[in-house]
Formats: C-alpha cells, sequence, structure tokens
C-alpha cells in the first residue's frame, strides 16, 4: 500500500466531492415534507424525547419504543435546537453528513493506492449508486451506523498494514467506533465489523493476527460504550424496557425476525439494482478477482471480504431489508474502480469492462422506454424528461466510446448519466411526490381546531397517529373498530376525527348526521361533530 500525499490535489478533490453530493443531496431535503412513515415517526420519537427530557429510553406516543436505541434521536434534537425546528431539511442533513464523509473516506481509502483520478472516481461511484443516494436523502439512522462501521473497518485495515507497535492503537479504535454504531441502530453495528475482519484473515491466512488484536480488551472498550448506554437505560425504563430491547429486538430480529421475512436469496435479486448503475461492473471485478485470485493483494481481498461476509451474514438471518447493506456499497465502489483501474491501464484484459458497459448502456435505454407516465397522481415521464433525454443520449455516447475504443471517457459519461437523473429527481419528483404524501396541511389544521378550544381530537384506524405530533405539538390518540368509535362518540358532545375518506365510505351512513366533513387531504379527511 502506497501513500501518496499532495495537500492541493486532495483539497480540490474534497471540495469536488462535497459540491457534487450537497447539490444531488440537498434539493430533495429542502423541497419536501417528511414523509409519513418512517421519517415522521424517528422525528416524533426525538420531539417526545426532547419534550419529556427523556434521553435514555425512546418513546414513542408515550409508550417505550425499543426497536432502535437513543443515539439517533440524539443528533435529530441537536439538529433541531441548530436549526429551531423540526424541519425536513434539519433532520435530513445527519443523513447527508454522513453520507459525505462515508464518501471523503472512502476517496482517502481509495487514494492510498490509486492514482488521485481514481480515487476521485471511486468516491463519485459510491455518491451516485442508487441506494447510497436514497439513504443519504431520508431521515433515518442507517447512513449514520455505516458511517462509523466504515471507519471501524478502515481503522482495522490500516492498523493491520501498520508496524507491530501501532497496531494496537488502531484496534482498540476500531471496538470504540464498533460501539458507537451499536449504540446508533444495534447489533448490525458490531456484526458487519467482526465478520468481515473474520472472513478477511481467512482470505490472508493469517487468523494470528487475532491474537494481536487483543480481543479481550477490544471487547471490553466495545462492551463499556454500550452499557454506558444500556445500564442507565434498563435501569429508567425498568424489566418491561429491558425485554423489549435485550430480547425481542435483538435476539428474536436475528433467529426468527418478526417483520421483513424473506427467502434466502432475496439479495442476490435486489442488490443489482439498488446499485445501479455500476452492477454489472462489480460483477465484472469478482469474475476478474476469482481468476487472478493466486495474485491479488491485501486490498483486494479487504474490499471482497467486506462485500461478502456481511452480503451473505444478512442474507441467513430471516429479516431482510435492502437498507441492512448499505455497509457494504463502499467496498463495492472499491472492487469497481479497482477494476477500471487494471482494465484503462492495460493491465486486463478489455472484456472486463466493455462487456458490462454495453450491458449498462443499453439497460439504460430499455428502462427510459419503461418509465411510467403517471406514479402516484404525478405525471412523472413528463418531470423526469429532461433527466431522460441525458440518460438516452448518454448511453448511445457510451456504445459509441466502446466502438471507438475511447474507454477512459466511459465511467465519467455514466456519471453524468446517473447524476442527471438524481438532479432532476431532487428538483422535479422529490417536490411533487410530496404533495401525495403529506401529512403536514391536515395536522396543522387539527392544530388549528385544538387552538380553537376543541379538546376531543382522536383518529380511527390510522396507524401510529402519534407521529402527527411533529406538527401537532400533541399526541393524537387512536380508536381501533368500529363500535369502540360509536360508543366513544356516544359520549361526547364534540369531538374531531381523523379518517381515511375509503373508511368514511363504510361508516359514514351511521354517522353523517351527527358529522360533518371540515376538511380533507391526501385521502384523509377531518370529520366535526358539534352538538
Amino acid at each position: 500500500m502506497k501513500i501518496n500525499i499532495n495537500k492541493e490535489k486532495i483539497i480540490l478533490s474534497l471540495l469536488v466531492i462535497i459540491m457534487f453530493c450537497g447539490f444531488m443531496y440537498i434539493p430533495s431535503a429542502v423541497y419536501r415534507d417528511l414523509h409519513y412513515r418512517d421519517e415522521l415517526r424517528y422525528v416524533e420519537v426525538a420531539r417526545e424525547m426532547l419534550a419529556n427530557q427523556q434521553w435514555l429510553v425512546p418513546q414513542l406516543g408515550g409508550k417505550f419504543y425499543s426497536d432502535k436505541p437513543p443515539a439517533y434521536f440524539w443528533v435529530l434534537n441537536l439538529f433541531k435546537m441548530i436549526f429551531g425546528t423540526y424541519s425536513t431539511l434539519a433532520m435530513v442533513l445527519p443523513s447527508i453528513i454522513s453520507s459525505i464523509i462515508v464518501v471523503i473516506l472512502t476517496f482517502l481509502t481509495a487514494k492510498l493506492f490509486m492514482k488521485f483520478k481514481y480515487a476521485l472516481l471511486t468516491s463519485l461511484v459510491l455518491a451516485s449508486s442508487f441506494l447510497f443516494f436514497g439513504m443519504s436523502i431520508f431521515v433515518r439512522m442507517d447512513m449514520m451506523m455505516n458511517l462509523f462501521i466504515t471507519a471501524s473497518l478502515l481503522i482495522f485495515f490500516a492498523g493491520y498494514c501498520s508496524n507491530k507497535e501501532s497496531k494496537s492503537k488502531y484496534y482498540n479504535l476500531m471496538f470504540l467506533l464498533m460501539g458507537i454504531a451499536t449504540v446508533i441502530k444495534g447489533p448490525a453495528g458490531f456484526l458487519d465489523p467482526l465478520v468481515v475482519v473474520f472472513v478477511f484473515l481467512l482470505l490472508e491466512k493469517n487468523l494470528a493476527e487475532l491474537k494481536r488484536m487483543n480481543l479481550a480488551k477490544g471487547f471490553l472498550i466495545f462492551a463499556t460504550v454500550v452499557l454506558l448506554w444500556i445500564i442507565p437505560a434498563i435501569l429508567s425504563g425498568g424489566k418491561d424496557y429491558a425485554y423489549e430491547l435485550l430480547v425481542v429486538q435483538t435476539f428474536g430480529r436475528s433467529l426468527k425476525s418478526f417483520a421483513h421475512q424473506r427467502p434466502f436469496y432475496y439479495y442476490f435479486t435486489t442488490f443489482p439494482l439498488t446499485f445501479l448503475p455500476w452492477s454489472l461492473f462489480l460483477i465484472s471485478s469478482f469474475v476478474y478477482g476469482f481468476k487472478n485470485r493466486k495474485t491479488l493483494g491485501s486490498e483486494f481481498k479487504f474490499f471482497f471480504a467486506w462485500f461478502w461476509a456481511p452480503f451473505l451474514l444478512f442474507s441467513m438471518i430471516s429479516g431482510k431489508l435492502d437498507i441492512y447493506l448499505l455497509p457494504i456499497y463502499p467496498a463495492a465502489s472499491l472492487l469497481v474502480v479497482m477494476l477500471f483501474k487494471e482494465v484503462l491501464e492495460e493491465k486486463q484484459n478489455k472484456k472486463y469492462f466493455t462487456i458490462p458497459t454495453v450491458m449498462t448502456a443499453i439497460l439504460f435505454i430499455i428502462i427510459v422506454f419503461l418509465i411510467p407516465k403517471n406514479v402516484e397522481g404525478i405525471a412523472l415521464r413528463s418531470i423526469l424528461k429532461p433527466g431522460l433525454i441525458v440518460m438516452t443520449l448518454s448511453s448511445i455516447v457510451i456504445l459509441l466510446l466502446v466502438i471507438k475504443q475511447r474507454y477512459k471517457f466511459i465511467p465519467y459519461m455514466f456519471l453524468l448519466l446517473i447524476s442527471a437523473f438524481w438532479l432532476n429527481f431532487s428538483w422535479g419528483v422529490a417536490p411533487s411526490l410530496s404533495a401525495t404524501y403529506t401529512k403536514r396541511p391536515i395536522a396543522n389544521k387539527v392544530k388549528d381546531f385544538k387552538e380553537s378550544g376543541v379538546n376531543n381530537i382522536i383518529a380511527y384506524e390510522y396507524g401510529q397517529p402519534e407521529t402527527l405530533g411533529v406538527y401537532t405539538g400533541f399526541i393524537i390518540p387512536e380508536i381501533k373498530g368500529k363500535e369502540n368509535l360509536f360508543n366513544y362518540i356516544k359520549s361526547k358532545k364534540e369531538v374531531l376525527i381523523i379518517m381515511k375518506a375509503k373508511h368514511w365510505k363504510k361508516i359514514g351512513n351511521k354517522l353523517s348526521k351527527a358529522f360533518k366533513e371540515v376538511y380533507s387531504s391526501n385521502d384523509y379527511l377531518l370529520l366535526l361533530k358539534q352538538e
């Protein structure tokens, strides 16, 4: 591993990375509202944490929220204090900042054994990949956990390549970062790094390195970080919270998941889509790695282990979501650009590069024609027209470059293609989609009724109406079942109900005389009874 330090080039590259990511990611956080599912839920947990001053045991709707540790909600409240509001931009910024740091770490890693142009290309490949882009613009803790997992793995590799006297400080820092990652989201924070390290050392035939890692001390550091939260949290939340956190959430998900159950091969079918437009190049890099397995350096083996160890581990766990594989995206990007380097410097057969190039270009031409005209009531094809034009022209140019054997320009044409699409999405599609799902207008109307003196406000068959507290500032109780609703209404002279339009169609004939529709937004109604 060679170290090539040029401060001016590093600073210029970092500026390019920050501008590239900021220009692609930030618009989608400015021109949309929080999504009504995960985003509103996570922000409401943060709001209740601040409102109740309960920093150790997260709550949702006044009840224990053991799904996630508290660290991410601390960060959301920090940004709320900075911006003064739980706005979409304020809440998404932790993800955007985390993603930019991950991209920078990937760049700094790549520049240790590749030229600057390849290192910068690696960072842009990562930043532009489908799922990485998506997780950079959402209110989720996955990108922040990914930051600390990525940092822990890179610190390990730096320690592995260092002299014996320096190893311990790197390995101790790795365990510290694993602990922080675990406090952000959970067990994946330590499972990912540990399985990668073990598989890498197997590939290196160097399990003796485990002794030099001083695992006892490392796990003590890790446990200290985690227990600094868990012990006070359990003391505060009691045995019920302890059971939910340690038994149901941790071991339940691993052994027999109660959510997101998928077959073993699930990720083999979805990852190629979520890593577009670089998926076929990654497959080609695996073929290259297999054929040259006897001469591969430690770097390739490490990135190979970094990709495949978590991939197979999470394939064996019953609960699966594409976001669980987010930590392997830096490794995938490094493997792709390592292949580019080998081919473009004429060290390997051009077929490793040209075949996935032609297939990907043709795929995007096909995708252009498959984009539907309308989705969720918005003219998707019309809004994406600029991006689709660039995608089509870029794909044609790429095919011409293959014919002309001008290979060095091809990766940048793919970057142009996907960047144009993401910019089009951020500036055009995101705001239009937001208008179809936002709950801000109806929540603000509920708040107006509350301030005008209507105190009996309920939601019928809504599904976590407490998340509207982000906008209303108070928790709305939910009633399930028609009989329960009718009984509640009988005892109240004045009541405001939030209800889906489809539910009102089913039971409205029994309530229409007592209630009047006072507001509607995105398939939800506000129904008011006043006597």
